[in-house]
C-alpha cells in the first residue's frame, strides 16, 4: 500500500461497506461489538468517487473508543484502526516464569481464536502448577 488512499484497492474484504465484525477492539480484543458513535468521509477529489470514511466506534464489552478509518474500492474495503489490536507480549511478573509461558501461549492462542491450543497450554499450566505443590499422581485429577 501506497497510501491510504490504497485502502481497499487490491485487497481486503468482500463488500463496500465496513463490518463491524471484521473489526476487533484494541483494549478488550472483543469482535464486532460496537456502536458507531461518529462518521466522517472525504473524497480524494471534486471528481473522484473514492472517499476515505472515519468512523468513531464504542466498544459494546468495555465501552472504550475505537477509531477507524476505511475505503473501499473494486468489490472490496480495508481498514486500519487507532489504536490497534496488539498481542499479549508478557504474563503477570508475579508468576513464575515456567508457569507464565504456559499462561502467555494461552492467552495468545485466545486472541488468535485456536481454541484447542489454548486449552491445551492452559491444562498444561495447571499441571505445572500442581507439580510445583508436590503434587502426585500422572494426571490432573
Amino acid at each position: 500500500m501506497s497510501g491510504w488512499w490504497d485502502l481497499g484497492e487490491w485487497s481486503g474484504y468482500r463488500g463496500n461497506e465496513l463490518k463491524f465484525h471484521d473489526v476487533r477492539c484494541a483494549f478488550c480484543g472483543e469482535e464486532g461489538n460496537f456502536e458507531k458513535v461518529a462518521h466522517l468521509e472525504r473524497k480524494k477529489s471534486a471528481t473522484s468517487s473514492k472517499k476515505i470514511n472515519y468512523d468513531t466506534l464504542k466498544c459494546g464489552q468495555c465501552g472504550n473508543y475505537l477509531f477507524v478509518f476505511w475505503s473501499a474500492g473494486n468489490g472490496l474495503y480495508s481498514f486500519r484502526t487507532l489504536p490497534w489490536f496488539q498481542q499479549t507480549k508478557k504474563h503477570p511478573e508475579h508468576w513464575p516464569e515456567d508457569v507464565g509461558k504456559y499462561w502467555l501461549e494461552a492467552r495468545r492462542s485466545i486472541e488468535s481464536e485456536n481454541w484447542i491450543a489454548a486449552a491445551v497450554m492452559a491444562r498444561s499450566g495447571v499441571q505445572l502448577v500442581a507439580r510445583n505443590h508436590k503434587a502426585k499422581g500422572k494426571n490432573l485429577e
